[in-house]
C-alpha cells in the first residue's frame, strides 16, 4: 500500500505496480484496462450528454486518484465512473441533472441493453450508487478538486509552433487517450501534451515531422523540462493500450463466430448493472462476457 501525504498526487511508473488493487490481486494489466474502461463509458456519456471535454477528463483524473487509494475488489470500475463524471459536472460547473444523467449512463454501462427511466428499481440502484459513492470519493480526493489538464498545455504549444488545425484537433483527441491510462499520476501536462503532438505528427497524412522535431529541440520544452525519453514512454505507454484492446477485439471475434462490432462503445463498455443491494462497497466480478469486446 502506498503511503503519502493527502495531497500528493504525483507518482511513478513503480508506484504503479503497488497499487491497493495489485495488492489485492490484481494484476498491473488488468486494473490499467479496467481503468481504460471506466474512462471509456466516461467518454461515452460526456458526448450524449454534450459536456464539455475538460468535465470529462476531470473525471478521468479523479478516477485515477481514487484507485490509488481504493481497491477494484471494493469498488466496481463502473461505479466510480459514473460517480467521478457527476461530480466533475459539479465541480467544472457543467450540472447535469440525474433524471438526465443516470439513462445515459445505464445505457453504455449496458451497451444499450438496460433502460432506467426515473422511477425504475434500475434508476433508483443507480441512483443510490451515485450518492453513496460521491462521500467516499471526494473523502479519497482529500476535497482536493484542482486538475492541471494537459489540454491548456496543448493549446499553448500549438500556438507557439503555429500547429496547423487539423494536427491540433488530432493531438487533442490523442490528450482524450492518454486520460483513459493513469499518465495524469506520473508525467507532467505539457509532457502529455507534447507526446500528444508526436503522435499526430506519426499518424497525420501531412508531412509534419518537422514539428515533432521543433517541438522536441524548442525553447518550449526546454523551459518545461521535457526530455525525449519522456516523450517517448508516454508514447509508448499510449501504444501499448492500443495494442492490448486490439488483441482483446481479435479474440472477441473468435468467440462470437468472427463478427466485430467496431463502434468505440462496444469495443470498451461491457454490459454492467450495479448488484439488487446498489452498496458502493460491493464489488461485481465480471461474466466471461463482460471482458474487454
Amino acid at each position: 500500500m502506498l503511503e503519502r501525504q493527502c495531497t500528493d498526487w504525483q507518482f511513478t511508473r513503480e508506484d504503479l505496480k503497488r497499487t491497493p488493487s495489485v495488492s489485492c490481486g490484481w494484476t498491473v494489466e488488468r486494473e490499467e484496462l479496467d481503468r481504460a474502461k471506466a474512462c471509456s463509458l466516461i467518454y461515452s456519456a460526456s458526448r450524449k450528454l454534450q459536456l464539455p471535454q475538460i468535465t470529462s477528463a476531470s473525471a478521468c483524473a479523479y478516477l485515477h486518484r481514487f484507485f490509488m487509494r481504493h481497491t477494484l475488489k471494493e469498488y466496481h470500475h463502473y461505479n466510480i465512473a459514473a460517480t467521478c463524471l457527476f461530480f466533475a459536472c459539479k465541480a467544472e460547473e457543467s450540472l447535469r441533472k440525474l433524471e438526465i444523467f443516470i439513462p445515459v449512463i445505464v445505457y453504455y454501462a449496458s451497451k444499450g441493453n438496460r433502460r432506467a427511466p426515473p422511477g425504475t428499481s434500475e434508476f433508483e440502484k443507480w441512483r443510490t450508487v451515485i450518492l453513496r459513492t460521491e462521500v467516499v470519493l471526494l473523502q479519497a480526493l482529500c476535497f482536493d478538486m484542482v486538475i492541471d489538464h494537459p489540454h491548456v498545455a496543448l493549446i499553448d504549444l500549438a500556438t507557439t509552433l503555429s500547429m496547423p488545425r487539423r494536427l491540433t484537433q488530432m493531438a487533442w483527441n490523442f490528450i482524450a487517450d492518454c486520460m483513459r491510462l493513469p499518465l495524469c499520476l506520473v508525467y507532467a501536462p505539457k509532457a502529455i501534451a507534447c507526446a500528444s503532438v508526436v503522435l499526430a505528427t506519426k499518424v497525420s497524412s501531412a508531412d509534419t515531422s518537422d514539428i515533432a522535431s521543433s517541438l522536441l529541440d524548442s525553447v518550449w520544452a526546454e523551459k518545461a523540462g521535457i526530455q525525449k525519453s519522456t516523450v517517448d514512454e508516454i508514447v509508448q505507454w499510449l501504444l501499448s493500450l492500443y495494442a492490448r484492446e486490439a488483441q482483446a477485439r481479435k479474440a472477441a471475434s473468435h468467440s462470437n463466430g468472427g463478427v466485430v462490432d467496431h463502434s468505440a462503445e462496444a469495443a470498451q463498455t461491457p454490459a454492467y448493472s450495479p448488484a439488487p443491494s446498489a452498496s458502493p462497497m460491493t464489488h461485481i466480478h465480471p461474466s466471461p462476457s463482460s471482458d474487454l469486446k
